[in-house]
């Protein structure tokens, strides 16, 4: 059984940051008006994906009250009109069985993906409940459940609800009347993460104080014949937030512009820096095109590009071909704003694509270095030394 998590601990998210640093992008949905382009270039561009309820991946456990929970029900004590000594039964640590709470979760239809006592998933939600003991002091008690979200062992939400505990019946047995006071407690969680938003990545990025994407970024509304479809976060404060662009006649001619924090220091050598990111596509596209039997070349080389005196990034560009499918193309720069690595990506060769880009990346403003970087970095620093 997990233990409750209540420290907003950074230290946490630091040692999670270097382990799924390269794994971007891995567990994203391709969305409704993506067009249906070659498996190839939509490995090479990174994907949209859609905040639904519940639609990344959860782990539910089951964990130990929280003293702020174990105090609300020792409240209703002074309405009970049992003795001390009994009105101890009123605090039964899993007075419901936590299997109740899982099994109407996985009833709601709110989660896609749920995994009851699960490792390894971004999201993890911790229940812990007290209340009457089965079959005990049911006249006036309560039954109490604390719901806390976690991302990355992070706790970025915590709910406390109670119901009536139902009276006991000859008709009811003692599993309905526990699934019955499950259920009041789950709906009113569910509503509760509905209203607030709780798996969103607008809540979690405010939640764990990462950049304001959507106040602090500035990109074109048009670029040339491009105009943008939309800019979306990620589901993970370390990818940030991409934004579409498409052109009104070649629906697969794609513009996207990733912005996202780099977990290097602000210091860092943009020479070194930006080379790493193209590292990760050359692999990814290795890779895919070795899976679809096409033909890899590096017709534009990683290598240093000018948009102008003051403004410098690093360009790959990209081909795959086969002997009977036409070659198609991909060409990403990389620069470096304030803390944030502007990664464009297009679908078509660095010829068509260099004057899109020099007219796009000079009009793209990113948000400061967030309070989340902050930390991240200083204990990067302090790991170093």
């Amino acid at each position: 059984m997990p233990v409750h998590v209540n420290a907003f601990s950074f230290s946490s998210i630091y040692q999670r940051a270097c382990a799924f640093w390269s794994l971007k992008s891995q567990r994203f949905a391709v969305p409704k008006f993506l067009t249906p382009l070659c498996v190839f270039v939509l490995l090479l561009v990174p994907d949209f994906t859609f905040a639904s309820m519940v639609n990344q991946p959860v782990s539910v456990f089951s964990t130990y009250p929280s003293e702020t929970l174990l105090r609300a029900c020792g409240a209703q004590r002074a309405l009970s009109e049992t003795n001390a000594s009994q009105s101890t039964n009123l605090c039964f640590e899993d007075a419901i069985s936590p299997d109740s709470f899982i099994k109407l979760l996985s009833e709601s239809g709110e989660f896609s993906h749920l995994f009851p006592y699960g490792e390894g998933n971004d999201y993890e939600l911790l229940i812990a409940n007290v209340g009457a003991a089965p079959g005990m002091h049911r006249q006036h008690a309560k039954q109490f459940a604390e719901f806390t979200l976690q991302w990355r062992g992070i706790e970025i939400d915590s709910s406390s609800f109670d119901a009536s505990a139902a009276e006991n019946t000859d008709v009811k047995t003692e599993t309905a009347l526990a699934e019955e006071e499950a259920q009041s407690l789950i709906a009113r969680w569910i509503q509760h993460a509905k209203h607030s938003g709780l798996f969103t990545s607008q809540f979690l990025f405010d939640a764990l104080e990462a950049s304001d994407y959507k106040g602090g970024l500035q990109v074109p509304n048009a670029i040339g014949d491009f105009t943008k479809l939309d800019t979306q976060l990620y589901p993970d404060p370390f990818n940030g937030a991409i934004t579409r662009y498409i052109h009104p006649e070649f629906e697969d001619a794609l513009v996207d512009v990733t912005v996202y924090p780099f977990l290097d220091q602000l210091s860092s050598d943009e020479n070194e820096l930006l080379p790493k990111q193209l590292e990760s596509d050359l692999q990814r596209a290795s890779a895919t095109a070795d899976l679809q039997q096409l033909t890899l070349s590096q017709i534009s080389p990683a290598s240093r590009y000018e948009v102008n005196s003051a403004l410098r990034g690093w360009r790959l560009g990209l081909s795959a071909a086969s002997e009977t499918s036409p070659t198609i193309y991909a060409t990403t720069y990389v620069f470096k704003l304030q803390d944030k690595i502007v990664k464009v990506s297009t679908t078509f060769p660095p010829d068509f694509s260099d004057n899109i880009v020099n007219q796009l990346i000079v009009n793209v403003e990113v948000p400061q270095e967030s309070e989340m970087m902050k930390k991240v970095r200083s204990l990067l620093l302090e790991s170093a030394r």
